[in-house]
């Protein structure tokens, strides 16, 4: 690796490793973190997709957290479930956390109950709380300890009935779908969230869920993104293009393995799909603009 590249990797480093200080701050609990809104639990899974180096870097960095701060505030999935996803993509490039994608894969019964395996000694469920915040816990106590999934978006109009209900992360509230976004090929955040996946999900026309971000330099790639699939809707092949690579992260076709996918042309033709295409215009569903005084429909 040149001397360059090292000093680039370096500080990309050193950036994750202060954003992932960030949520770790001290912070009073929210009122309604606790109290949880009774409904039927219509998850099937969740997946969360990131990279393996990002994984370790945060299970590493939150096992710490949990120490410190215990039952005091949410932390992330990645202290308790194991990366069932890893594949390895580009191994020419010189920035370690783009050689791979992987992905944390949440499997629920009906009732909410947590079904995958996963190091931790309580039976974990899935629970929505007054915050409207997607959690996992073993308990409401003040000692149980919450993990977070993300936020449960319902919408503000009738404008996104494409897409909605979603779990969303914070990138998707506080950057992905602001005016004026749209992320270049090293842009953490990446093209792709919750609204795209809440709508390939749900549309009968569309095969799969592609989760690459199309970048403005006309590059191809996975970023972090949590994904769902529901008790109601079929299974969907999720797949996305990492560089020059295809892979399918889950519920391939065919009882296929998670892995790269040689030829996305053929992988299409065989399975009687269209080969993916780069929508229109990324984010598709960017928020709209209401002038001042103005209802939403």
């Amino acid at each position: 690796m040149t001397s360059l590249a090292q000093s680039i990797r370096n500080g990309l480093l050193a950036v994750l490793l202060g954003c992932l200080a960030v949520p770790a701050m001290a912070e009073p609990e929210k009122p309604g973190s606790r109290t949880w809104i009774e409904r039927p639990w219509e998850f099937r899974y969740v997946l969360i997709v990131k990279s393996p180096h990002d994984y370790l870097l945060t299970k590493k960095f939150s096992r710490d957290q949990i120490e410190k701060y215990q039952a005091t505030r949410e932390h992330d999935p990645d202290i308790a479930f194991p990366l069932s996803v890893s594949i390895p993509t580009d191994p020419e490039q010189d920035f370690a956390e783009d050689k791979a994608i992987g992905a944390i894969l949440i499997n629920f019964n009906e009732q909410g109950e947590v079904t995958s395996a996963y190091d931790w000694p309580h039976q974990l469920a899935g629970r929505l709380n007054r915050i409207r915040r997607l959690i996992l816990a073993s308990g409401d106590g003040p000692q149980d300890i919450q993990f977070r999934i993300g936020r449960w978006y319902t919408g503000r109009s009738d404008a996104e009935f494409d897409y909605v209900p979603a779990i969303c992360s914070m990138d998707d509230e506080d950057r992905r779908y602001k005016k004026g976004y749209a992320a270049d090929h090293l842009d953490r955040v990446g093209n792709f969230g919750c609204r795209e996946w809440g709508y390939y999900l749900q549309n009968p026309q569309i095969p799969y869920i592609d989760v690459t971000s199309y970048g403005r330099d006309k590059t191809t790639y996975i970023r972090p993104v949590t994904g769902w699939g529901r008790f109601d809707t079929p299974p969907k092949p999720v797949i996305g293009k990492h560089g020059d690579v295809w892979v399918c992260l889950h519920e391939c076709p065919n009882g296929e393995a998670p892995g790269i996918i040689p030829n996305i042309r053929l992988w299409a033709a065989r399975n009687g799909w269209p080969e993916p295409r780069p929508p229109k215009r990324q984010p598709l569903f960017p928020d709209r603009e209401f002038k001042p005084g103005q209802l939403l429909d």
